[in-house]
């Protein structure tokens, strides 16, 4: 069994506007991680993750969602047993954009904006951050360290991007795997165990069957993630 995080704040969560889409959307990613990796997908409120019932649920691998809300909305001690989980690397543990800020935050590593929008530039989503560039929709993104999580997916496949936070450094004992020109660190990996954090949404890997240009790398990665947690073969 797999276990897939949802990190976003009770606020958004309990916001008659934003909760429907919100739970539809974890329940299409946790559909979508249960057809790759052919087991079943637990999906759980952060506050109930514990390493105890994480062992108890006989959970193999974590996948931490994104989220909406800024950080600065989280009390670090609701956060605290995520931290836990996250340095003690008891299974393989991948991040997903605000879970990627996440990992790094589990590690001191500093956090920040993209850079302010410039006059006249377009704001492509205002109810988010308004006001500062945002990283947005189906995006190259440049793989700079070969790992097996790029398996089978060129030197710039293509993932949906939705922030405009970043990880500003690359947390102490993790690689740069991959960048983009807005957003240095696109993906990392902690050396010598299996905890991953990509800023961009490889479970997203389309948004709807009516949309003309679909991207299946996402679904890849995905699958290239549970290849090494020895979930697929």
């Amino acid at each position: 069994m797999i276990c897939y995080v949802d990190i976003e704040h009770e606020r958004v969560l309990q916001n008659p506007k934003k909760r429907p889409e919100l739970l539809v959307r974890r329940m299409e990613v946790k559909l979508r991680l249960e057809e790759i990796s052919d087991q079943a997908c637990l999906l759980q409120r952060y506050p109930r993750v514990t390493r105890q019932r994480l062992k108890e649920w006989g959970i193999q691998a974590l996948i931490i969602s994104g989220c909406g809300a800024d950080w600065s909305e989280y009390n670090e001690t609701d956060l605290a047993e995520m931290y836990r989980i996250i340095r003690a690397a008891d299974l393989p543990i991948l991040g997903l954009c605000g879970g990627h800020q996440l990992i790094a935050m589990a590690y001191g590593t500093p956090l920040g904006t993209l850079r302010r929008l410039e006059e006249g530039e377009e704001d492509v989503y205002p109810s988010l951050g308004p006001g500062y560039y945002k990283e947005w929709d189906f995006t190259p993104v440049r793989v700079l360290k070969a790992d097996p999580i790029f398996e089978g997916l060129g030197e710039e496949p293509v993932f949906v991007e939705a922030h405009y936070w970043e990880v500003k450094e690359v947390p102490p004992g993790f690689e740069l795997l991959a960048s983009t020109d807005v957003c240095r660190i696109q993906a990392f990996r902690r050396t010598g165990a299996l905890v991953y954090g990509t800023q961009f949404h490889p479970e997203y890997y389309y948004l709807s069957e009516e949309e003309e240009t679909l991207h299946y790398d996402g679904r890849q990665f995905l699958a290239n993630f549970f290849k090494l947690a020895g979930i697929l073969e």
